[in-house]
């Protein structure tokens, strides 16, 4: 199995609420790819976000957030902060502070999506 498929794989199994075999799956996935890709390749940065979602799914929120804060800030460096898998991340990240009932933290991030996301999402 190559890692994306095992990263993709994890993401199957979350959204199936399958969170034990998802970490498992998220761990293999994120070990390769800082192995052979690096922390702050975006494929590294994918699984990090990844797998914040499926600790916000769980109601982990302090694993959560360092991982999503991670992501969204190696996404901007290397890709941007219009590019999809930036505001991905952003997103999810204002899903985790709403989750987490800390409406204040997510309107802060909120108002960092560029202007025609923010439109979108109201």
């Amino acid at each position: 199995m190559t890692i994306s498929f095992v990263n993709t794989y994890a993401v199957l199994r979350t959204k199936q609420k399958q969170y034990d075999q998802a970490k498992i799956l998220f761990d293999e996935a994120l070990k390769g790819r800082q192995r052979e890709l690096g922390d702050d390749h975006p494929d590294t940065l994918e699984t990090k976000n990844d797998l914040a979602v499926l600790y916000k799914e769980q109601g982990d929120h302090e694993k959560a957030e360092p991982l999503l804060l991670e992501a969204l800030s190696g996404r901007r460096l290397k890709l941007g902060d219009t590019h999809p898998h930036t505001i991905e991340s952003l997103n999810n990240l204002i899903d985790l502070y709403e989750a987490w009932n800390k409406p204040e933290k997510a309107e802060e991030w909120r108002a960092r999506l560029p202007q025609a996301e923010a439109v979108e999402n109201r």
